[in-house]
């Protein structure tokens, strides 16, 4: 009995301690202090009812319930921390004051979190040799991968030819989706002030075993002012398998540029 309290009692710890780590850094901490509390509790439970005797069934449970309530409000925070700690954005956990604001929910097709690309039907702007083809490295100058980072430099972006394209993406978590949008550069970042490489209308589908689940037809403006949209998504249930149709651009007669996509919502 002993070595299962001090299981639980570890683990109860160890949220205790990711609230400490995050309440002075994130604005929204409501969830984490109701954790709080529940750790006290739990704590109190143990010194003052399973001290040396009694069944711990009832403090497993208590812990269990608030684990799997918490849990994901928990990761999409350590996401978010994480980036704004890779942006150079330290926070000062000595004053417990928030030294950055985290705006951007998480993005969950990141390949920093372990999103990844898994297959793509395109044309390559620049057509491969046979090695190339045989290798299944089309797109080594402008590959798909690039959807998935968050630099927004001129080039940096997924280009095939023409305007259609279709990309299925595995995000690295089941997600209940509620945005899904595009990012492009703005004309005094483009080398030419032409951004009429942009995608405009694209479709997703997620992926659930043998049947494709519309998400929506969407439309990116492209518009200076706002270039990173997003789009509300009614999802029903959680997806980690999304397929996007890229099906037009803003009149580039040669080819399309996809800088960034963004998938975000809950665990």
């Amino acid at each position: 009995m002993q070595t299962c309290l001090g299981y639980w009692l570890a683990t109860a710890l160890f949220f205790f301690l990711t609230y400490a780590l995050l309440s002075g850094n994130l604005q929204n901490s409501k969830k984490l202090e109701k954790l709080r509390q529940d750790v006290e509790e739990m704590a109190h439970m143990v010194l003052s009812k399973f001290a040396g005797k009694g069944d711990p069934t009832l403090l497993m449970e208590m812990i269990e319930r608030s684990v799997k309530k918490h849990l994901p409000k928990i990761w999409d925070d350590l996401n978010a921390l994480k980036k704004s700690l890779k942006a150079g954005e330290c926070p000062s956990l000595a004053s417990g004051k928030s030294v950055f604001k985290i705006e951007e929910p998480v993005n969950y097709a990141s390949e920093e979190l372990g999103a990844k690309i898994i297959a793509v039907q395109a044309q390559p702007v620049c057509p491969p040799n046979f090695l190339k083809t045989l290798l299944g490295m089309e797109f080594t100058k402008n590959p798909p991968a690039r959807m998935l980072e968050s630099k927004m430099e001129p080039g940096n972006c997924f280009a095939f030819q023409n305007d259609t394209a279709v990309v299925t993406i595995k995000l690295p978590h089941l997600v209940l989706i509620d945005h899904i949008g595009l990012q492009h550069i703005s004309q005094k970042q483009s080398p030419t002030g032409d951004t009429s490489n942009a995608p405009k209308d694209f479709t997703v589908f997620a992926i659930v075993e043998d049947r494709d689940v519309l998400l929506g037809k969407f439309h990116y403006g492209c518009i200076q002012s706002n270039l990173l949209q997003t789009f509300v998504v009614q999802s029903a249930e959680k997806y980690d398998l999304l397929r996007f149709h890229f099906n037009s651009n803003h009149g580039h007669p040669h080819y399309t540029c996809v800088y960034r996509i963004v998938v975000y919502g809950k665990m």
